[in-house]
């Protein structure tokens, strides 16, 4: 990230090195918690939170067998606790070695068994580990595991007789003790893949999102910018030798157009993704420009020979920086249409502020019309753009002949810029 937009992000009173001491705790706290890859790479060769929540089903799972021992008037020796210990102790590498923790706790567990001691909550530990080894492995290998695992338990059942199996038999119990946990993993695993690749999909609509708007803003910076200079060079050109004056001014004017086309691509280009060119504060950038610049888009033309009209209606409030740049592009862009493709001598620019809308309308007296597709004719996508710049603060343009005839450009943009869809 750069420096810039770190400054700008960090609470106030916050230095950059403190700041950057926060980030890292809070990188070391997430991979605590995850147990997952430790901050500068490397798997956990001990994950924290593993190692309690082996200790909390060690501890419960001797006590639960020792309980289940006396009922039947026997007693945990000290090998059969050590075994519990064992078998709870390979859970600590359950999500980093879930492979290596199935075989630790089951062959435990399958020593526990073999001591004669009856069967007891001790088999839990190994349907976590099962579990485990399938929400943390391609189905594919867990479940060669599984079935190993099971071809152990029901040979080894098969080889003492299970005397003291439950009553529901030695399939059922592998079933509920081996299968169930393994199904519910492969589960989670899938549902954990499906949640990260809707959010790789969402990410990369907001990646085609902010592409797409720098396109936008680019096609509207260069091609309104282009469109006043070759005007102007014609002018200079039109009367260099009889009015050097006159061409002297058409110069200044492309020099002045050009350097602030260059500074708003710089804005655009290094505002953050997902924020309005130049409204982050801090970034040191120029301010997105609004409808108050609209004189100077309208100057710019009058330069090159095209009559504007400028017409202000009410009274110009706080407009929110979204519905101001919006209504300044499709400005920029109706007369960069103008311009290029209408073949007019005069346009009219008109700003309406009411109460609950801003309505610019862009009119001329030219001839150029409407394409197949709904655009002006020669202007690609210009039209499609400004659609969508009006639609994206929840507003609405109109776009075809004037009603006295020329060509007419209405947006009507809301002051509370929500999207369409969003508006009640």
């Amino acid at each position: 990230m750069r420096p810039e937009y770190v400054t700008a992000l960090m609470p106030p009173g916050v230095s950059l090195r403190t700041f950057g001491v926060m980030e890292r705790m809070a990188a070391w706290r997430a991979a605590l918690v995850s147990g997952g890859a430790r901050p500068g790479g490397g798997p956990w060769r001990v994950a924290p939170l593993d190692v309690l929540f082996a200790a909390v089903l060690g501890v419960l799972a001797a006590l639960g067998t020792a309980s289940a021992l006396s009922e039947r008037g026997l007693r945990l020796d000290a090998a059969g606790c050590a075994l519990v210990g064992v078998a709870a102790a390979g859970l600590v590498a359950r999500r980093a070695w879930p492979l290596a923790a199935l075989v630790v706790t089951f062959a435990a567990t399958i020593a526990f068994l073999a001591r004669g001691h009856p069967y007891a909550p001790v088999l839990e530990l190994t349907s976590v580990a099962v579990y485990s080894a399938a929400a943390w492995r391609p189905e594919r290998v867990s479940g060669v595991a599984l079935a190993a695992v099971t071809a152990a338990y029901l040979s080894f059942s098969s080889w003492t007789g299970a005397p003291d199996a439950p009553e529901m038999g030695v399939p059922a119990l592998a079933a509920l003790w081996l299968v169930a946990p393994w199904t519910a993993g492969v589960a989670v695993r899938a549902y954990r893949r499906v949640r990260t690749r809707a959010a790789e999909a969402e990410r990369l609509g907001h990646v085609q999102e902010e592409r797409l708007r720098m396109a936008r803003e680019v096609h509207d910076i260069v091609g309104h910018s282009l469109a006043v200079i070759n005007m102007q060079a014609g002018v200079a050109l039109h009367v260099l030798h009889r009015r050097p004056e006159r061409a002297e001014q058409s110069l200044q004017a492309m020099r002045e157009l050009s350097a602030q086309a260059l500074e708003e691509l710089r804005v655009a280009l290094r505002s953050p993704p997902g924020t309005l060119p130049g409204t982050l504060p801090g970034t040191g950038l120029a301010p997105v420009p609004g409808l108050d610049r609209v004189p100077e888009i309208v100057e710019a033309v009058r330069r090159g020979g095209l009559a504007v009209d400028l017409v202000v209606e009410g009274t110009r409030s706080r407009v929110p920086a979204a519905v101001d740049l919006a209504g300044y592009r499709i400005v920029q862009e109706s007369l960069t249409n103008v311009v290029r493709h209408a073949g007019a001598s005069r346009a009219e620019v008109r700003v309406a502020y009411g109460p609950e809308t801003v309505s610019v309308t862009v009119t001329d007296d030219g001839t150029g019309g409407l394409g197949h597709d709904g655009d002006r004719q020669g202007s690609g996508h210009g039209l499609p753009g400004m659609r969508e710049r009006a639609a994206s603060v929840g507003g609405t343009l109109e776009a075809g002949p004037g009603p006295g005839g020329g060509f007419r450009v209405l947006a009507v943009l809301p002051r509370d810029p929500r999207p369409a869809g969003d508006r009640i």
